[in-house]
């Protein structure tokens, strides 16, 4: 759409480049032209002729000093006059009045002509009670900025996380591999790619994620920058409230984090050498149950295999996912059960501080709890001397004093919710809970000890 231009603006428009006139030169025609508009001209057409009559004057032209000046003038008037938003548009008076009526700024002009018979009120008056409106939307915005900013350094931890995850699986991938021949290649390889898969795909869905953050961010910080200069001029809080009030109302919802956004570390490592054995037709270690490394609390160290883990000498730098676990030392295995019946041995040697035994899928990780029933858990602990079963908040039952049991064995049977805790060195129970199981339950190990907790792997022949 073509916009309509004074008859000034129309004198001092360069009939080339349609815009006012730069450093203007004059041709014998008497037609004026940009300096630089004529030359390009006159290159592209390898022809000196007049731009807008085709005359062909001489090589030569002229500055045009008289309309230079004018130019500049004009030019300098125009930025002084839309730099000042407090005119009236109309008549370049100054808007001193707040019209009731129309809720607009007028001039004293206005009043005369388009105004007659309203009620008018100072500037400051007007816009006093938008003010405080503004500033409780500012507030909120600046909460929500807060909340997505927060969610932000969340989502940029756990992107480097994934990278140093992969690189750490790829690592462990091929010292694995590098043990087996040759003709195995082809299989590790094709591991790697799974890896590589997951990871570009997790990574460019958390890439999305974070640009998502960014344009999200930036919208609630510009937003936040336009209502604090508005809010310090009331002529602007009158004059752009409704649409102030509008930018001011970010109803996107708050971001929230999302489970499984880290590579599935048990997927690539967890039963690795088991993976390959199958295709070997030989014997390797088998383990029932995978540590997952993003449930551990960041004070545990885990193994290379996934079979073991101890504390760590400082907490680790790890992101709070949602399936860590924050609030006590614990870590789940990589697969829950809602099935089946299913046994595995645990290593506890001479600790003097576990628990294991097995955890709803929804036991709560960011908060402290005890390992009892009515939280989700069935579990039996060592305590200095003593290894104890957790009946309930007011209950326990002391299964042993003086252990010197080494090793658990914990037999999970889904359907009739039974949970065994067995001494493989005697075959001697130690205790049973009797529940009924409506959750996917998963193994669970807390070391609070100085020495490790080890699963045992289990003889598999294929």
């Amino acid at each position: 759409m073509a916009i309509s231009l004074s008859p000034l603006e129309q004198d001092l428009t360069c009939p080339v480049c349609l815009e006012i006139f730069t450093d203007p030169v004059i041709l014998p025609c008497s037609h004026s032209f940009c300096r630089k508009c004529l030359e390009r001209s006159w290159q592209e057409k390898l022809e000196n002729n007049c731009p807008v009559c085709r005359c062909r004057p001489s090589d030569h032209f002229s500055p045009n000093l008289a309309l230079r000046n004018t130019c500049e003038s004009y030019l300098q008037q125009k930025r002084v006059r839309d730099s000042d938003p407090q005119r009236c548009s109309l008549h370049s008076e100054k808007l001193i009045l707040f019209c009731v009526h129309d809720e607009k700024l007028v001039c004293t002009q206005c009043v005369s002509q388009d105004h007659q018979n309203h009620s008018f009120c100072s500037i400051s008056k007007a816009a006093s009670p938008r003010k405080e409106k503004l500033k409780t939307h500012l507030t909120s915005l600046e909460a929500k900025l807060e909340i997505f900013e927060k969610f932000k350094d969340i989502s940029d931890q756990e992107a480097a996380h994934i990278k140093s995850q992969a690189q750490n699986i790829e690592t462990q991938i091929r010292e694995e591999f590098e043990k087996l021949h040759q003709f195995l290649m082809e299989e590790e390889e094709a591991t790697i790619a799974a890896l590589k898969e997951e990871e570009e795909k997790k990574s460019q869905r958390m890439k999305k994620k974070i640009e998502q953050l960014d344009e999200q961010i930036m919208e609630i910080s510009s937003r936040v920058t336009e209502l604090n200069i508005i809010l310090k001029n009331d002529a602007l809080i009158v004059q752009d409230f409704k649409k102030a009030s509008q930018r001011a109302q970010y109803t996107v919802p708050d971001p929230e984090l999302e489970s499984g956004a880290l590579i599935d570390v048990a997927k690539h490592l967890g039963n690795l050498s088991c993976k390959v054995w199958k295709k070997m037709k030989n014997l390797c270690p088998y383990f029932p149950v995978v540590l997952d490394p993003n449930t551990a609390n960041p004070s545990l160290s885990i193994s290379a295999d996934l079979s073991s883990f101890s504390p760590s000498a400082k907490n680790l730098s790890l992101p709070d996912n949602p399936e860590r676990i924050n609030a006590y030392s614990g870590i789940l295995g990589s697969e829950g059960f809602s099935s089946g019946t299913h046994r595995w041995e645990v290593v506890v040697g001479d600790s003097e501080d576990w628990i294991v035994g097995v955890a709803a899928e929804s036991v709560s990780r960011k908060e402290a709890c005890l390992s009892l029933p009515e939280h989700g858990f069935c579990c039996i602990w060592r305590d200095a001397d003593e290894i104890s079963a957790g009946i309930s908040m007011n209950s326990s039952k002391t299964l042993m004093t003086k252990p010197t049991i080494q090793r658990i064995r914990v037999t999970l049977n889904w359907e009739k919710g039974l949970v065994t805790f067995t001494d493989p060195h005697s075959n001697k129970d130690l205790y049973s809970f009797d529940l009924t199981f409506t959750k996917k339950m998963y193994p669970y190990f807390n070391n609070d000890g100085k020495n490790s907790l080890k699963v045992l792997p289990a003889y598999i022949k294929f």
